[in-house]
């Protein structure tokens, strides 16, 4: 996977209360692609320039495709799959202080979609993403302030060509400790976590980090945990041919009989029964 990314090197935003850029990136598909579900503390803005594949977005599959702009919200699990012979090529900006206050809809089944076809528009857009790209690649003197317009200039592009309404007031964002413990989880779920370890960590007590993190993420650390687990069984389960035995193994739970309890208390159906849908579906 061929993969370059330029990160912001100033602190404060040119514009006040504007957009402010932390990284741009540009991302193909090769044989060391590695799809992981991951989330951020800002938006993120894809720009797909070739290629096919899906999105993964809080365990809902999106396809993706050459034309197509892409909106994750803060703290969503995200990922990325390519197809193997249509290799997926994007932009990805991650920005701070941008927001959408109309959900894009899927008038098909009238619930969010992240995903959006640009028609026409991407002649338009493009130019914007590989300009930036080029800007924090090159830092020529006035790189900041040429990708805060830069920013401004595809905001007003997406409001005045979409029903999106775009703004730039500051986000609130989650508590630096409970972030911390968000992403020690992201990455450390199939180890054996307590609250205890999470306090020491985010130098939060137990009874704050549960109070906050319910607030930011929506239940508890321990809980979240859990729900990672499962998000992960899923996509393995429709991905892979692993075993059950060998997913409950990889993903830390003590037996196949409590992976496939807590499965199913969070799906409705066993992991065995979940994966023979998904296939039939296909």
């Amino acid at each position: 996977m061929s993969n370059f990314r330029y990160a912001k090197e100033f602190t404060t935003s040119p514009i006040p209360s504007g957009p402010q850029l932390e990284y741009i990136s540009h991302s193909k598909f090769e044989d060391d692609w590695n799809s992981q579900l991951h989330s951020h503390p800002f938006m993120e803005i894809a720009l797909v320039v070739g290629g096919e594949g899906k999105l993964i977005l809080e365990n809902k599959h999106y396809p993706v495709a050459a034309g197509n702009l892409v909106l994750i919200p803060p703290n969503k699990l995200h990922t990325e799959v390519s197809s193997s012979h249509s290799p997926l090529e994007y932009y990805f900006l991650g920005v701070r202080n941008f927001s959408i206050h109309e959900e894009l809809m899927d008038s098909s089944s009238n619930s969010y979609c992240p995903v959006l076809p640009l028609g026409e528009l991407v002649s338009l857009v493009e130019p914007v993403f590989t300009e930036m790209f080029q800007e924090m690649k090159l830092h020529r003197r006035g790189h900041e302030m040429m990708v805060q317009s830069l920013l401004l200039k595809l905001a007003v592009l997406l409001t005045r060509r979409t029903d999106l309404k775009a703004s730039f007031d500051s986000t609130e964002e989650m508590r630096r400790g409970c972030a911390i413990v968000k992403e020690y989880i992201d990455s450390h779920y199939a180890d054996k976590i307590t609250l205890d370890d999470l306090a020491r960590i985010s130098c939060i007590s137990k009874f704050h980090l549960i109070h906050e993190f319910s607030r930011y993420v929506g239940k508890p650390p321990i809980a979240y945990q859990l729900k990672r687990r499962i998000q992960e069984s899923k996509y393995l389960l429709e991905s892979t041919d692993s075993s059950i035995a060998d997913i409950s193994c990889t993903l830390g739970f003590s037996s196949i009989s409590h992976f496939s309890q807590r499965f199913k208390l969070e799906e409705g159906c066993s992991p065995l029964k979940y994966r023979k849908r998904v296939a039939q579906e296909r």
